[in-house]
């Protein structure tokens, strides 16, 4: 059961007046970052209850800390414990599954919650709007030492800096509780409790960094979700973005190397109330295959007057303030330098693909179109979706402009040394490129499979999104990946017998090759908001493509491809629910990497393939044509497709198939006949 925030026998040491303080957020992430800790003082029996969580400071010393001049948390040295509680089913089978592999917790069942208990050490709480114990200071030993060793040990903890989400909070919504402690255990972990961005609480474990390819990550802590419950909304519903990325228009210039500079700008669009904090995701660096790291230096933000703007930019998370609240779209200007061209295993060719790699929000606030021009040194070749506005050539440099008119998520870019080949087909232009080189069976053999292909998803996904499809061969083997407008395959599909590991790989490519065109609908079309609902674009990509694969080779490939889901899917399914595929974590599990694609990708599928029997071809595609029609260029959530198939079948309630089969464990019966 819930419990509320404690606020008997403490004092809230807060204000509604922080808009006083300094609103530039450099300064405070610094205050933050180097808070001031007050003369402890001695405590005993002390208990601090914030959402399900309640630390319990049995015996030992704790000072009061303070950034931006205001009293923002405590720091405690001595014995506690604290008491964690879920009460959420969907959860249930992975909190009790990680919490021992994590944390090495037994998940205790009471009542119909699961409690985690473990004593502490140390315990530094960080709070906004959170009423926090009258400390009376000077009575206790000098915590500073401690603090300090604390902070060193904390900072290998690979994840954003908390004081963004303080800030955010201080700064725009100062009524909404948000509160981060990190807890020095056995197994240290992390408790967070955000109602202002996630709108969840969670507690975080850690995995260390097993490998040894990359020496800048050794020791590093990679976090690890063991429970995130829902804050004042329903796990099913979509969480609408304090603000929208709504157009991106970017100038890259490739240099000689890796080299690059970046001249972003881009049209915000805050969505509720007048806010000055806006945090964005943004690459600090990326580790090539080499494991040299390689850095992205974020020059300057300005206004769209040319005014600099404060930012704070640490562990990729950038928070940039503005100096005074709005509520109405603005434009912000971001210059970018670095060495993060890198060439993979030193081939002719780069990509920025779909990490941030430009400032952009979360998911559910990625709705943007884009204008780009990228200029390369001859004789790469780049490659960016959207409409073509022109190529050409500057002295050394290839040039290309281009144009998306649709709101999507995943910008990328590419370019490298590639042979072109481009066919209209009707109102479509198909653009396949070769790496380094040009093969041209390839090219109109790839350029004629993906028009098929795209005639037969037309009649019940709809038209084709875009005018322009680039179709372009990564230089490995064995995945594909579907970005707006564009389609990376690897080199098996040019070359699917030109040697031994070829032919291996080229097992399954026509699979593969649906599979990525039809992203083009599922993902792109339509949207996941949160990585909870990504069965939306890669089940129902895998299904369509099984479509394609019973059209080419008829019914037998077709049950092999749903024997193969139900068997996959058979163990995985006991792990967790589909939606919380991507929170399995097990420390040097293979297993865990399976399963997560076992969820998402086959027994998403197998689901939908239980749906299609169940309701037949007519009121099936139906329902998926729906779905393209309804929520074209808009997010779906599974809420809305449970709707959608209770419209097409005549009444039907199918909320009960979805919270059986996607929000639960079981698996489905496929209908006899």
């Amino acid at each position: 059961m819930r419990r509320s925030l404690i606020a008997s026998s403490f004092t809230l040491l807060f204000s509604l007046s922080l808009h006083a303080d300094s609103t530039n957020v450099a300064a405070l992430a610094e205050a933050y970052e180097h808070p001031a800790l007050a003369p402890a003082s001695k405590v005993q029996g002390l208990s601090i209850g914030i959402g399900n969580m309640t630390f319990e400071l049995t015996s030992g010393s704790a000072s009061a800390v303070s950034a931006g001049g205001q009293i923002v948390g405590l720091y405690f040295v001595g014995s506690g414990k604290y008491t964690y509680q879920t009460a959420e089913s969907v959860e249930a089978p992975l909190v009790v599954l990680e919490s021992k592999k994590i944390l090495g917790r037994t998940a205790e069942k009471q009542g119909d919650a699961l409690t985690i208990q473990a004593d502490f050490t140390e315990l530094y709480l960080l709070t906004g709007g959170v009423p926090l114990p009258d400390l009376k200071a000077g009575d206790g030993e000098s915590l500073d030492e401690r603090f300090k060793k604390h902070q060193e040990r904390f900072a290998h903890a690979r994840r954003r800096p908390s004081s963004h989400l303080l800030i955010r909070q201080r700064l725009d919504r100062p009524v909404s509780p948000v509160a981060v402690a990190e807890i020095d255990a056995a197994e240290a972990a992390v408790y967070i409790y955000d109602t202002v961005e996630a709108k969840s609480e969670a507690l975080v474990g850690f995995t260390p960094y097993r490998g040894t390819a990359i020496r800048e990550l050794s020791g590093a802590w990679f976090p690890a979700i063991v429970s995130e419950q829902p804050v004042g909304r329903n796990r099913r519903s979509f969480v609408d973005p304090a603000y929208l990325l709504s157009d991106l228009d970017y100038t890259l210039t490739a240099g000689d190397g890796d080299s690059a500079t970046l001249s972003v700008t881009e049209t915000i669009q805050p969505r509720s109330m007048p806010q000055d904090a806006y945090r964005f995701n943004l690459l600090s660096n990326v580790w090539d295959t080499n494991g040299r790291s390689r850095e992205f230096h974020l020059l300057s933000v300005k206004d769209d007057a040319g005014h600099d703007m404060a930012y704070h930019f640490a562990k990729n998370s950038l928070l940039v303030g503005l100096p005074q609240k709005t509520n109405v779209p603005f434009k912000l200007h971001f210059e970018i330098t670095g060495d993060f061209l890198f060439h993979p295993h030193g081939d002719s060719f780069w990509e920025l693909g779909t990490e941030p790699w430009f400032p952009q929000p979360d998911l559910n606030g990625q709705y943007y179109t884009v204008h780009s021009l990228v200029r390369v040194k001859q004789p790469y070749t780049a490659f960016a979706p959207g409409d073509t506005i022109a190529r050409t050539r500057e002295g050394d440099f290839n040039v290309v402009e281009n144009r998306l008119d649709k709101p999507v998520q995943f910008a990328v870019v590419l370019a490298g040394r590639y042979g072109v080949s481009e066919e209209k087909h009707e109102d479509i232009t198909i653009r396949v490129a070769s790496y380094a080189g040009q093969n041209d069976a390839a090219l109109k053999q790839l350029s004629n499979l993906a028009y098929k292909m795209i005639k037969f998803y037309e009649p019940w996904l709809g038209p084709f999104p875009f005018k322009e499809f680039n179709i372009i061969e990564i230089h490995e083997l064995g995945y594909g990946q579907a970005p707006p407008a564009t389609m990376f395959i690897t080199k098996e599909a040019f070359n699917p017998i030109s040697s031994q590991e070829n032919q291996i790989f080229s097992k399954g490519i026509n699979h593969r090759f649906a599979h990525e065109i039809a992203h083009q609908y599922w993902g792109h079309v339509v949207k996941m908001g949160s990585v909870e609902e990504q069965w939306i674009t890669e089940a129902f990509a895998e299904y369509s493509s099984s479509l394609v694969i019973k059209k080419l080779k008829g019914d037998g490939a077709y049950a092999s491809m749903i024997s193969t889901w139900r068997a996959n899917a058979n163990d995985a399914a006991k792990v967790a629910p589909i939606p919380l595929a991507n929170r399995i974590t097990i420390p040097n599990d293979r297993s865990s990497f399976l399963d997560r694609t076992f969820l998402i990708y086959d027994k998403g599928a197998y689901v939908l393939a239980v749906l299609h029997k169940q309701v037949g071809d007519d009121k099936f595609f139906t329902f998926m044509r729906s779905l393209q029609g309804i929520f074209a260029w808009k997010f779906l959530t599974t809420r809305d497709i449970a709707k959608v198939m209770q419209k097409v079948d005549d009444g039907k309630d199918y909320v009960p198939f979805f919270e059986r089969y996607y929000w639960g464990t079981e698996m489905p019966v496929m209908p006899k006949g």
